[in-house]
């Protein structure tokens, strides 16, 4: 167990605890986790999983501004919804570039190709959800975070396997906390 990763875990909790209470700031940490572990999983040879933790840093900070702009008071972000058919669409598509990708990185160093772009794709997605508020977010955090604690556990970054436990039950968490949020809102509005 590396400072680095010491450090990843660290900003990784603290974005959990406040995004899952729809704390906007929470992006700021998720942002700094995401590039310690960009250079943690170049180490590694996860080269998908380096992609997808500087994606992170770059949606952190849309996440961060989006939810400002859609919040002129900055105190009620309304959470949204999204059709059965939107997400039989997402999953499509996630699938068929997983599988892409994983194929082609098989071709090179890369540990676990198709394993680690399958939980890029769902996180992926799961993250632009998330920057636009769509409950749903957190239903797609909870595949993408389980297999997550599988792969890092089997590089032995056994802190950052907890971390990504840790993440998987604020996954369900920051679910039924939204919806309740969500039910909460006088207007529901689908996205």
């Amino acid at each position: 167990m590396s400072v680095l990763e010491i450090l990843g875990v660290f900003f990784g909790l603290i974005y959990l605890a406040l995004i899952t209470y729809h704390a906007r700031i929470g992006w700021i940490f998720g942002s700094l986790s995401s590039g310690i572990y960009s250079v943690i999983c170049w180490n590694q040879e996860l080269y998908i999983q380096t992609f997808l933790q500087f994606t992170y840093v770059l949606l952190g900070l849309i996440g961060f501004i989006q939810w400002n702009s859609n919040n002129n008071n900055n105190i009620h972000l309304l959470i949204k919804r999204t059709t059965r058919k939107q997400h039989v669409i997402y999953i499509f598509i996630g699938l068929i570039l997983s599988f892409c990708l994983g194929k082609w990185f098989s071709m090179t160093s890369q540990q676990y190709p198709y394993l680690d772009s399958l939980i890029s794709m769902i996180s992926l997605l799961a993250t632009i959800l998330a920057t636009k508020s769509i409950l749903e977010n957190w239903i797609y955090w909870v595949f993408g975070n389980s297999l997550a604690i599988v792969l890092f556990a089997s590089l032995d970054l056994y802190a950052t396997s907890f971390l990504y436990f840790i993440y998987l039950c604020g996954s369900i968490f920051g679910y039924y906390n939204w919806k309740k949020l969500f039910k909460k809102q006088s207007n529901p509005i689908k996205a």
